[in-house]
């Protein structure tokens, strides 16, 4: 696709997803887009588990009624938006779902579950649904590289502003909408889209999700019942460019829909811990060099975690006090590496700030930006990087610095990681192994699915 100076956007944006056909996609965005749906529908089962997902699946039948769509973990059903509202909280509120750096947001977590609920209201089969999930975030992504990172580092959540436009996108395709109305669909969502970085740290960042998601999926639906809104909505002087970015945006966003696939290019994140992607390459770094130098955990006395401006305004909480400013604490990234030698959702617990061990451990834990980490050796190619030094009682130092942790696009896990995560998470949730195994085989496979409502299954 190429910039159309005489459309808006929304307009482009509308064309390229409405016209979309997945034979057109190749294979290795496919394959990107499957490891996306098997990563975050994982991260949303065990994500039910959480008090604040709970919370927002009791919020559900007392709101929305039940429906044909799934709420993923619960055994619950409701309408479309409510699931969309349920399964965005859930895929987010462990923290563990992967990340775009094109715009610097969490894209899976918001276009899947408006795709999932948009694709069981319109009983869509598999690759209908694989070709939605491909059309709402690529539109995402776009969407980031031409507001560029400048949104994001004015204080927007572009995970909550630009994902719930994509998921409108991704959501009228599943709906199967004309351009017209797709368009009708995402200038509705960027009309209401909103998101506050002021929020890391509490339960508003999930619920913030899973309000993305419904948002995007609603305009869908409002859209198809032939309600209007302004196709200008980001070029109009009160409209996304001026009053959220500045009036700063890159045509070459939009001029790489459907040649520069972002699903493999720059390509997804995926976490192996259930926090922040900000602490990934610090929380590996530290067990590397544990595990290599063969320290005692218990006889470090001190580790310094020099980052990126990046990682520095988002892990703003150095002494949380609740799991969700938990997941923004480099104290309590690394404090749960010393305290216990890992760091999965089992720690993501109100419980942990009873211990004192952990406590001990997370006092010994100190972040600083580093200047020469922002400059052009390291940026952009590491955006969340880390340097570590491990100081022992002893006297033993040792320091070492990690660029791309494991699943970053230069380090991605593999299709058998990805997968494993996938187990671990759905255990985490009480599912049995058969019936695990059963739903990843289907998702690898997820073509052939002839009804999209019978992906994940009767639910426990």
């Amino acid at each position: 696709m190429t910039g159309n100076s005489d459309m808006t956007i929304a307009q482009q944006l509308a064309e390229w997803a409405a016209g979309l056909d997945l034979s057109d996609v190749p294979e290795n965005v496919r394959h990107a887009a499957r490891r996306c749906i098997i990563d975050t529908l994982g991260v949303a089962v065990a994500g039910s588990r959480t008090p604040v997902a709970q919370r927002i699946a009791a919020h559900l039948s007392e709101q929305y009624g039940s429906g044909p769509c799934t709420v993923l973990g619960t055994g619950q059903h409701s309408s479309a938006t409510g699931a969309a509202l349920a399964n965005g909280t859930s895929a987010h509120a462990l923290d563990f779902d992967d990340t775009s750096y094109a715009g610097i947001l969490h894209g899976s977590t918001i276009v899947l579950p408006a795709v999932l609920a948009a694709a069981e209201h319109a009983r869509c089969n598999g690759g209908q649904f694989l070709e939605a999930f491909v059309a709402g975030s690529e539109a995402t992504y776009a969407l980031g590289l031409t507001l560029t990172e400048s949104h994001y580092m004015s204080g927007w959540w572009a995970t909550g502003t630009l994902g719930a436009i994509g998921s409108a996108a991704g959501a009228a395709k599943a709906l199967t909408l004309n351009t017209e109305k797709t368009t009708t669909a995402i200038s509705l969502a960027a009309i209401q889209a909103n998101g506050m970085l002021a929020m890391l740290g509490h339960d508003a960042k999930p619920i913030l999700a899973g309000q993305a998601t419904r948002l995007g999926l609603e305009s869908a639906l409002m859209a198809a019942q032939g309600n209007t809104a302004p196709k200008q909505v980001f070029e109009d002087r009160r409209g996304v460019l001026q009053l959220m970015n500045d009036g700063k945006s890159d045509p070459a966003g939009l001029a790489g829909l459907g040649s520069i696939w972002c699903l493999v290019d720059p390509g997804v994140a995926v976490k192996a811990a259930p926090v922040c992607s900000a602490a990934q390459a610090a929380i590996e770094m530290t067990q590397e060099l544990i595990e290599k130098n063969g320290l005692e955990r218990e006889q470090v006395s001190r580790v310094l975690c020099e980052v990126p401006k990046l990682v520095e305004i988002s892990l703003v909480h150095h002494r949380p006090e609740t799991p969700a400013q938990a997941q923004f604490s480099m104290p309590f990234a690394v404090g749960c590496v010393l305290a216990f030698g890992e760091l999965g959702p089992e720690q993501i617990s109100q419980n942990i700030f009873a211990d004192t061990a952990f406590q001990t451990a997370m006092e010994k834990v100190k972040m600083v930006e580093a200047e020469d980490l922002n400059g052009p050796d390291y940026q952009p190619r590491y955006p969340e990087c880390a340097r570590i030094t491990i100081e022992m009682d002893d006297g033993t130092r040792v320091t070492d610095f990690l660029g791309a942790p494991t699943g970053m696009p230069e380090n991605p896990m593999s299709d058998e990681e990805i997968a494993d995560k996938f187990r671990k998470c759905t255990a985490f949730a009480g599912w049995s192994d058969e019936r695990s195994e059963a739903v990843l085989t289907g998702l690898w496979d997820i073509e052939s699915i002839e009804n999209v409502t019978v992906l994940i299954g009767e639910e426990s």
